[in-house]
């Protein structure tokens, strides 16, 4: 609204055009005075003649300026009030603007006979409250221009402040906008909306069902485009199983009032042994360009498949909107290849006469953890499970022992023995925290079976054997942990999860992202809340992280012998008396020699009977993967580790610090 200080600001001109043309001819009429006056007057002097002359002429400048002045502060005013006082009403009354007058309350003093036309009506509204008859206050005009419906017509409203002596007065005057918004809104619905389509899991099931994916994926295409027609729509395939749509707006109204009920309809296509195919879409109609409304699509797509596919994603200029068809949780973390092959895996189990899970080689809690998540789905199956662990390892004792304490898991923990009699020509075994047959913590039950299935989140080393019938490897992922919590999750509700199943497989992923600290993303947060909804406790869990005071000393063995090279790599070795604790030490370690200032990699060797374990990590700068993938290691860009078969440390060593220099000289820090 206009305030009155705003309404009684002048722009005082001091000298127009034609004042300066007049102060110019004075100026020249002073010259030509002056010298006729020397000329013909010849008692006066010429200097004395000069200064009269010029006294005038500025008496006179000085003269016309204060009149210019005084005329700018109150001609206008007068004039003002005089219009106001003498004829403003009339002007009030008969414009074609719809205009009331009304006091700080907010109670209507006035109003013209266009104002009685918009509210049709031929009723008294004088003593009314405007906000009765406009729907607006005092406030909302001091905000500037605001709308209202009046008779079904949209008017724009534009406040002044008269006075604000006493009770106040107030003006505002109605423009009539009603065509101008059916414009704006026919532009708005026939504004082209960009929307991205891509069919979630064919790659997942394409090696497994061939025969019957041609004609689902056949089938999913017609319905699109039969979607699109209905929107009289243009789609088009621009990758495999990938699709960008264009169709007006006005119809993106009525796919957000169904809740895009087309992915209720894909759904519904199942190949193979029942596995749905389904779709994620993302949309957008934002204003501005084309190209940004193309941006804006791209990421609601991605959004769709990062909250776990199966839905519609809409993002507008302020807000982002999700549709899942029938699934009730639109906060699902799970992504789109751990819901398939969640389903592939336990269609696969109800085939199999018998489970057996295992860890990798000198197992820790994201391998038993996960062995662990995978036997809960055995289990919902009505399979026969058990997991395959070396029962005399120490690091892992505090979760056997855990688990065994439930009837549920008494007697499902076995060793090398007890699984080399369970295989049989149905059994299937499943590689959890790996992805190669030599690195199983028994490599020769996973040898001797038929039907193998990995879940991992390694990158993927050796080629599969030809045993392998499903493989789900994610290295984006934190944890193997994450990945099964993501599967259960989609299976099991999380009060059908034991508590002792929810500690470990928390532990597991506390374990990889060093108590959330590297590695995280929102599935491992989300993988976490649903473990937590489940009843793991954070104290539970921590306390099977407690190590024995003796090991301090152990780790003080690494600490000690620290040298740094290349000076941001950390190395440490360790030789002499050592057991098989050292290896979850030597871990425990490296993790600490990140801490040094100036490190941006540490490495820990030391030697456990014949091989030389390595513990790699790094702050995010440095690959410890690829270094160490020259020693037949592996593992993840900051967390890796190695097993070399030597007689020398040293050597190992020095094997090492070619495989760093080699790693550095390709990729500069």
């Amino acid at each position: 609204m206009k305030n009155e200080k705003e309404n009684q600001s002048l722009n005082v001109p001091y000298a127009s055009r034609q004042d300066m043309i007049l102060y110019a001819a004075l100026g020249v009429f002073g010259i030509a005075l002056v010298a006729l006056l020397c000329e013909f007057v010849t008692v006066l002097e010429p200097v004395f003649v000069a200064l009269i002359i010029g006294s005038l002429y500025l008496g006179a400048v000085a003269y016309i300026s204060i009149r210019r002045i005084a005329k700018s502060r109150i001609y206008p005013t007068k004039s003002i009030h005089g219009l106001l006082a003498e004829e403003g009403s009339v002007v009030f009354k008969n414009s074609t603007s719809p205009t009331i007058i009304f006091d700080f309350h907010g109670t209507i003093l006035w109003y013209n006979d266009a104002m009685r036309s918009a509210l049709n009506s031929y009723n008294n509204f004088i003593g009314e409250k405007i906000s009765d008859v406009l729907s607006i206050n005092a406030e909302e005009l001091e905000d500037g221009e605001c709308r209202t419906v009046v008779s079904g017509k949209t008017y724009s409203v534009e406040g002044f402040v008269v006075s604000k002596k006493n009770n106040g007065l107030y003006i505002a005057m109605l423009s009539d906008v009603t065509a101008l918004d059916a414009l704006e809104k026919k532009y708005y619905d026939e504004r082209v909306a960009v929307a991205y389509i891509a069919i979630d899991n064919v790659e997942d099931v394409l090696q497994y069902v061939h025969e019957k994916l041609s004609d689902a994926v056949v089938s999913i295409e017609d319905k699109l485009k039969a979607w699109a027609a209905s929107m009289n729509g243009v789609i088009k395939s621009y990758d495999n199983d990938k699709y960008i749509m264009f169709f007006d707006s006005s119809y993106l109204d009525t796919c957000i009032a169904n809740r895009f009920d087309i992915l209720d309809s894909i759904r519904d296509a199942r190949v193979g042994d029942g596995v749905s195919i389904t779709v994620s879409i993302g949309v957008s109609r934002r204003r501005g360009t084309i190209l940004e409304r193309e941006q804006d699509a791209r990421d609601a797509i991605d959004l769709a498949l990062q909250r776990g596919g199966d839905q519609a994603v809409y993002k507008s200029e302020n807000e982002t909107i999700y549709f899942g068809g029938r699934t009730k949780t639109v906060y699902k973390r799970s992504n789109v290849r751990s819901r398939a092959f969640s389903n592939q895996l336990t269609a696969l189990m109800s085939r199999s006469d018998n489970v057996i899970i295992m860890g990798h080689k000198y197992g820790d809690f994201d391998s038993i953890g996960a062995s662990v998540g995978v036997a809960r789905l055995a289990m919902l199956c009505g399979i026969k499970v058990n997991i395959a662990v070396d029962l005399t390892d120490k690091n892992l004792r505090p979760c056997v022992e855990m688990m065994q304490k439930t009837e549920t898991y008494s007697q499902v923990f076995v060793d090398n023995a007890g699984g080399l009699d369970l295989i049989g020509p149905d059994t299937l075994v499943v590689l959890v925290d790996h992805n190669g047959i030599p690195r199983a913590q028994f490599s020769d039950i996973a040898s001797k079976s038929a039907n193998i299935a990995i879940i991992d989140h390694h990158r993927k080393n050796d080629q599969p054997s030809a045993a392998v019938k499903l493989s789900y490897i994610e290295p984006s992922a934190s944890s193997t942990c994450e990945l099964v919590s993501e599967m259960l999750e989609s299976a099991v509700s999380s009060q059908n999860l034991l508590k002792q199943e929810a500690d470990i497989l928390l532990a597991g992923i506390l374990l990889d992202t060093k108590q959330f600290t590297r590695n995280t993303g929102t599935r491992t947060f989300g993988a976490a809340q649903y473990l937590r909804g489940a009843g793991a406790n954070p104290t539970d869990v921590y306390n099977l992280f407690k190590t024995a005071p003796e090991d301090l000393s152990k780790e003080a063995r690494f600490h000690t012998s620290i040298i740094m090279y290349k000076n941001l790599i950390a190395l440490a070795c360790c030789e002499g008396d050592t057991d098989e604790s050292y290896r979850v030490i030597a871990s425990k370690a490296a993790d600490k020699m990140l801490t040094l200032r100036g490190v941006s990699a540490a490495f820990t060797l030391v030697r456990i009977g014949e091989q030389i374990h390595i513990s790699g990590r790094s702050s995010g700068k440095i690959n410890v993967q690829l270094i160490l993938e020259k020693l037949r290691g592996g593992g993840h860009f900051d967390v890796a580790g190695a097993q070399v078969v030597s007689d020398s440390i040293d050597e190992v060593l020095e094997t090492l610090k070619d495989s760093i220099d080699e790693y550095l000289e390709r990729n500069p820090v």
